[in-house]
């Protein structure tokens, strides 16, 4: 996630000094976004964005973040892993934006089945583990262990220090693999990788809100 989606949630949560009513019957006359593809927590995260820009034409860092999505949902591959990890970069951002202060005269156009689909796309998402392959001889058996141990350690600590001194460590243990050590299990190694950047972005941005 980049920095400046973190300046766009902070300027949906602060809104305008002029609070204005928003449209009304907007939900019901817009068709909802669906997440077969999760791709489309792209969508619902500009529905969100659009909803506030209405509310308050006047703030500059709306069209950001709309900007900030399209750039998003340019890049995402047509399919598998690489498109669901732009998905859950978008799912992030919706998540953020429902978790700040919502203003009274314009609120959050979100349903209950669309919390509890991103509630559970995010939890999945976060709680992946890869298990060390079991076709590994004896010694490469150990040395990706010790891999998913640091993972663990990553997805274990309570604050930013503790998960990069033990993503540190783990990439020092993944550089030390064999590579045909490393690609085991479709490239578990890097997974576990990727799985403790998860951790980590998880302690920046909260746990999916309920």
């Amino acid at each position: 996630m980049k920095i400046s989606v973190l300046a766009v949630l902070l300027a949906l949560g602060c809104g305008s000094s002029k609070e204005a009513a928003p449209t009304a019957g907007s939900s019901a006359t817009v068709e909802r976004p669906t997440v077969t593809d999760p791709i489309g927590f792209c969508a619902r995260a500009r529905m969100l964005v659009l909803g506030r820009q209405k509310c308050f034409p006047e703030d500059t860092s709306l069209k950001m973040g709309l900007d900030e999505i399209a750039e998003l949902e340019a890049k995402a591959p047509p399919a598998g892993e690489p498109r669901r990890k732009v998905a859950a970069d978008c799912a992030v951002m919706l998540d953020s934006m429902m978790r700040v202060h919502q203003p009274k005269n314009c609120p959050l156009d979100v349903t209950d089945d669309e919390r509890s689909e991103l509630t559970a796309f995010l939890t999945a998402w976060y709680g992946e583990r890869t298990a060390v392959p079991a076709t590994l001889d004896a010694d490469a058996t150990a040395a990706m262990t010790k891999v998913a141990a640091h993972r663990d350690a990553a997805c274990a600590c309570a604050t930013g220090d503790c998960a990069r001194k033990a993503i540190k460590d783990l990439d020092g243990a993944i550089a030390k693999l064999p590579a045909e050590t490393a690609n085991a299990g479709d490239g578990a190694a890097a997974k576990m990788s990727n799985e403790a950047t998860r951790c980590k972005q998880k302690l920046v941005y909260g746990a999916p809100a309920p």
